[in-house]
């Protein structure tokens, strides 16, 4: 984590060699909390587990009982002389009931795996959903300046990707972990106890295998790890892409875009085929090494049955149990990399969730009271991260129900000091204040409330009219819903909808004309009822038609509320109360149009540039 409090790219760095036990730590401290939770199914779960392992070390057994005391004829030992009033009444007698017993515990230990995988798995999937709506949240409360920085495909791509790998780090290793380690040692301990030397040429491949694992697995990780990053990098190129297919079609930009797509895509395609390629011949050889290791057992166990040492169906058990044996220890070795690679993804999540590039209420904040509107900024400069000074030493002050015009070239700085009202962004210097006091006092929440912005290209949601209008208030009755539409001129072209208010708007509002998109967002602002207003280039972009309607529904939004216009066409801006000129993030005039053609150069100059005249006739509204 980077702290500014933006992401990193470090999913484009090679991987670790091996696990990291300190970054494990740190993401099972966090991410294990959710234990407490699920405490009673893991424990059923983990139940199940013990009675699989122990049914397991069961299994093979009838099959020895019926190779060396059924078909080859040797006398029942000790241990099995329960068995022999089915031996006595005779050997079909015996087989059956070995052969029942072999279905039963085979059945058994099935239905019982069967229990305890669906428990862990369905753990596994709520810890996921917990996770990532947390995630979501914490994305919510992050500010501007991190989504600014941060690759939105990126993002996607840890809390749909990357998310998938809390549940094999949390759930899946720990229950691997176990299992694998109850079997390794019970099939070891009983090995030895039913034939030390035999056991020994058993062992003997182990570290063999070990090494093998250890020394080319990184190999494995590493091609898996790239073929992450380069899907990482093609799911950027696809969100990009959506969200700016407008543009791309406007400029005619499909086959330099496919190009690009082409070969970020077939690079994700090679890194894919060499993780596979790693991932099979890495599996093959250890495939190999347990064929040699079974073979050294049939040879060595043979020799021992010819001598007489040992029973054939103990050579059978062992077979069986070395089963067991190799693929959990090929299987370690897989877990040390599946870990690794989850660690990577988990840490890129423990990231994103400890980014603090958080605006947050001071420790001393209180609820904001019913503002009356007087906004004043004094002194105020600010710097985006590493950047230099967007605003440079702003101070001017706004009355209620006064509305203020920020004008100047693009990257002046007006949308910065609309950010810094809203608080998306605190100043580096400076105050601003409301109702002469520091907005830093009051809680975020309760200042955001009383103060409604009026984006250009704000986006309509993927839901009804009404819906959408009630967003700017959760608790709005039909009756508000209504009285707002009407008054920004939206209910006329609303009930000729197909479905009137319960007419769904396509994503990005696409079912709309722009000027039916800027009315629903009035109408939204409108139901909000704030003492603030702000008008982020309200009627840009619409015809002259359109654009009388929108300034209707305007002047029904501001009238009587201290509004800050953010707006190029001085058709908009000279009947302000005040406007403020900013060149460069420093302010470059102050007053009433009238006045600022004489004092100020800079608003002279766009006031020329766009209209071609000194002069202009004041409008009544706006």
């Amino acid at each position: 984590m980077q702290g500014n409090g933006t992401l990193s790219s470090n999913h484009h760095q090679p991987p670790p060699d091996r696990v990291s036990y300190r970054t494990l730590f740190r993401i099972y401290r966090v991410f294990g909390r959710s234990y407490k939770k699920h405490w009673r199914m893991l424990a059923w779960a983990y139940a199940g587990l013990l009675l699989s392992t122990a049914l397991s070390l069961l299994s093979p057994w009838p099959l020895k009982l019926i190779l060396d005391y059924v078909i080859l004829g040797y006398p029942l030992p000790e241990q099995a002389a329960w068995l022999s009033g089915w031996l006595t009444h005779s050997p079909e007698s015996l087989l059956l009931a070995l052969a029942i017993g072999f279905f039963v515990v085979r059945f058994m230990q099935s239905f019982v795996s069967y229990l305890y995988k669906i428990g862990a798995a369905i753990v596994g999937s709520r810890m996921v959903a917990e996770f990532r709506e947390r995630l979501f949240n914490h994305l919510q409360g992050l500010s501007l300046s991190f989504h600014a920085a941060a690759s939105s495909g990126d993002i996607v791509y840890r809390l749909t990707s990357d998310i998938s790998q809390v549940r094999t780090l949390l759930v899946q290793v720990p229950q691997q972990f176990i299992h694998r380690s109850l079997v390794m040692v019970s099939y070891i301990g009983l090995m030895a106890v039913l034939n030390w030397q035999l056991s020994l040429v058993a062992f003997s491949v182990i570290p063999v295998i070990y090494y093998f694992n250890r020394r080319f697995g990184v190999g494995v990780q590493e091609a898996t790890h790239e073929k992450r990053s380069k899907e990482s990098e093609v799911t950027s190129i696809i969100t990009e892409n959506i969200t700016a297919m407008a543009l791309i079609q406007a400029y005619g930009m499909q086959e330099s875009q496919q190009a690009r797509f082409a070969v970020e895509n077939q690079q994700s395609l090679e890194s894919g085929v060499r993780a596979l390629k790693y991932s099979k011949l890495y599996r093959r050889v250890n495939s190999v090494l347990i064929s040699i290791g079974t073979g050294m057992v049939l040879y060595f166990g043979g020799n021992l049955v010819l001598d007489g040492l040992l029973l054939p169906g103990t050579v059978v058990l062992f077979v069986s149990y070395l089963k067991n044996l190799y693929g959990p220890l090929d299987k370690f070795a897989e877990m040390l990399l599946g870990i690794a690679r989850s660690q990577v993804a988990c840490d890129r999540l423990l990231e994103l969730l400890e980014c603090d590039s958080v605006i947050e209420d001071e420790k001393d904040a209180v609820p904001a009271p019913p503002f009356r509107g007087r906004v004043e900024f004094k002194n105020v400069s600010f710097s985006y991260i590493g950047n230099e000074e967007v605003l440079k030493n702003i101070s001017f002050q706004v009355q209620p129900g006064e509305t203020i015009a920020l004008v100047g070239p693009s990257g002046a700085g007006k949308s910065t000091l609309i950010s810094l009202l809203l608080r998306f962004y605190d100043p580096q210097s400076g105050e601003i204040r409301i109702d002469d006091e520091n907005i830093r006092r009051f809680q975020l929440k309760s200042l955001r409330d009383q103060i409604t912005i009026l984006l250009q290209d704000a986006p309509l949601f993927n839901m009804t009219v009404r819906e959408n209008i009630a967003f700017g208030k959760i608790s709005a009755t039909e009756e508000e819903v209504i009285a707002a539409a009407k008054r920004a001129q939206a209910h006329e072209f609303i009930m000729q909808l197909p479905r009137g208010y319960d007419t769904r708007i396509s994503e990005g509002g696409s079912n709309l004309s722009g000027g039916q998109r800027q009315r629903i967002n009035i109408a939204r602002a409108i139901i909000r009822n704030t003492p603030i207003v702000i008008l982020d280039e309200p009627v840009s972009s619409l015809d002259a038609e359109t654009e009388a309607k929108v300034n209707q529904a305007l002047h029904e939004l501001t009238e009587g509320k201290t509004t800050f216009i953010v707006a190029h066409k001085f058709s908009t801006i000279v009947n302000a109360d005040k406007i403020l000129v900013l060149e460069k993030g420093k302010q470059a005039g102050f007053g009433r149009h009238e006045e600022l053609l004489e004092t100020s150069p800079v608003y002279r100059e766009l006031f020329e540039l766009q209209t071609g005249d000194r002069k202009m006739p004041v409008q009544t509204e706006h």
